[in-house]
């Protein structure tokens, strides 16, 4: 038997450095300490790694989900209260409610575990939904995911114009040592999205601590299966207790019966407020393997067995209508005397296919926040439900660098896999598509040529036409970047658009010595 009276401080300290290098890694770049921990701590994520896994075979990924696991099954569910930033951001919420209330309304009470079915159903549909290849629901119910969307949408925007403000504060005194930063535009309804979830977290942490942990979180699921069998388990010595309930009240899982001297290792987050709320030292941790003694063994197995069974079934008559696309995706069309081609959505270079892309990414926007020319924006059902919320480019916004990889580099899942510069430069996003009757050289006779003063490949050449110049396409060196769709002056519709390729192709090389042109950024598109 051993005392442990500092975990709680321990913690905190940890849950801290996790949730500032995370925020700090999605909203800004470098190579700092802080930076490089955030990177670390993204690739702890447990649905993030597994997909990983499933990607690219990634072995550094087996090893992490293999030690949260150990970690899991050893000590119980320590993952979830300081390795998880929505876990941790549902403490902060409770921290800032508690010292906002007073005394008398600062506790937790007991509950008896009657959500459990409705828990492991949602595991239940959420595997199930995967196997079957579709993310929906991860993408909707993942803490990672969802910490991602607020960053990248609420928090991150609120960053940059905190930011905006100072720079140009600052420079009306001549002081130009903080630079601005350009506005993301984000589509409404995912800012929503993100507000929803917020909201929805914000509330039940305080009204009911880690409600959202042990009721609707998939991954707090999975990791009660392990921790209800942990080897080492958080113990009530039955001399030291008094049943005060002091531990009772500081439990944010309210998991703990102090009238019985029990805990319900399943719930249990590990946060160790109960070790420092107890004066009489009663809690410990203690090798018990299987206790018969726990809440959880009280037949609630056979019943978890039987919710599991229902969950299965109820995701198998689910499945079919996710191949259903939807009505505001993959197959309509842009209302217009001249179509633009498909509304197949591009994903970035190094997806390999927007099948691969749908199959592995988490919608934590990691790309989009990092994107140096923001032209990765969100999208709603773009992919079809199966897709939803994943990222496309947007060439109506901006346009992909010939020469960066950052989406590449920062990816937790694979879904866009590690590109080198030379590769990158040869990735065949989609084709540029010219509509003649919309190019302003026809409708207005006049020259015009954007779209070829921009296009780093030289795959839009302007050709003579009847004493001006028109543009001319050779698909081959095309790569898609979207340089000649952002630059074209036309609207509603551009004369010049980017036609997504299912499966990423291979550009040929450019053929002269001049090499690509450098976009000039300073009149870039006119």
């Amino acid at each position: 038997m051993f005392k442990l009276k500092y975990l709680k401080q321990i913690r905190r300290v940890v849950s801290l450095l996790v949730i500032i290098s995370i925020v700090t890694f999605f909203l800004s770049s470098g190579s700092s300490f802080i930076q490089k921990a955030g990177d670390l701590f993204i690739g702890l994520q447990i649905f993030p790694a597994l997909l990983k896994i499933l990607a690219i075979s990634s072995i550094t990924a087996i090893i992490i989900v293999f030690l949260i696991l150990l970690v899991t099954v050893l000590f119980g569910r320590v993952y979830c209260s300081s390795i998880c930033p929505m876990g941790i951001l549902q403490d902060v919420f409770s921290f800032i409610s508690l010292k906002l209330r007073s005394k008398k309304k600062r506790r937790f009470k007991f509950s008896s575990d009657r959500k459990r079915i409705l828990k492991y159903s949602i595991l239940g549909i959420t595997i199930l939904f995967w196997i079957f290849g579709s993310l929906f629901l991860i993408n909707f119910l993942d803490p990672y995911s969802n910490f991602g969307k607020i960053t990248t949408t609420l928090i991150q925007p609120a960053y940059i114009y905190l930011n905006n403000f100072l720079a140009f504060s600052l420079e009306r005194f001549e002081i130009y040592s903080v630079a601005p930063l350009e506005v993301k535009s984000l589509p409404l309804y995912v800012v929503l999205v993100s507000t929803f979830i917020l909201l929805l977290v914000g509330f039940l942490s305080i009204w009911r601590g880690r409600l959202f942990c042990n009721t609707i979180c998939p991954v707090g699921a999975l990791l009660s299966v392990f921790s209800e069998r942990s080897l080492f388990k958080i113990s009530i010595s039955e001399s030291d207790c008094t049943m005060c309930g002091k531990c009772e009240r500081v439990c944010k899982a309210e998991c703990i019966d102090s009238n019985n001297k029990l805990i319900d290792h399943g719930r249990c987050v590990s946060c160790f407020n109960c070790f420092d709320s107890c004066s009489n030292n009663g809690f410990y941790y203690r090798f018990i393997g299987n206790d018969k003694k726990a809440l959880n063994a009280h037949g609630e197995i056979d019943k978890n067995k039987r919710s599991f069974m229902l969950a299965l079934s109820a995701g198998l008559i689910s499945i079919p209508l996710l191949n259903k696309k939807s009505s505001f995706g993959i197959g309509t069309s842009k209302p217009g005397i001249i179509p633009t081609g498909t509304n197949l959505p591009i994903t970035p270079p190094g997806s390999l296919s927007i099948e691969n892309f749908t199959n592995h990414c988490i919608a934590c926007y990691l790309c989009v926040s990092k994107c140096p020319k923001n032209v990765i924006v969100p999208s709603f059902f773009d992919y079809g439900l199966e897709g939803f919320m994943q990222p496309k480019l947007d060439f109506t916004k901006s346009y992909c660098n010939f020469d960066c990889v950052e989406c590449s580099k920062v990816c937790p899942t694979g879904a866009v896999q590690a590109q080198k510069i030379e590769d990158k430069k040869l990735i065949q996003l989609g084709v540029a598509k010219f509509i003649v009757e919309n190019c302003v050289v026809m409708v207005s006779r006049t020259d015009c040529g954007a779209c070829s003063e921009h296009c780093p490949t030289k795959a839009v050449n302007m050709v003579p036409f009847e004493g001006l110049w028109l543009p001319e396409v050779n698909p081959d060196i095309c790569i898609g970047c979207g340089a000649c769709e952002y630059a074209c002056p036309t609207s509603p519709y551009k004369a010049i658009f980017i036609e997504s390729n299912e499966v990423h192709k291979k550009a040929l090389p450019i053929s002269d010595d001049k090499g690509p042109k450098k976009i000039q950024e300073q009149d870039f598109p006119f």
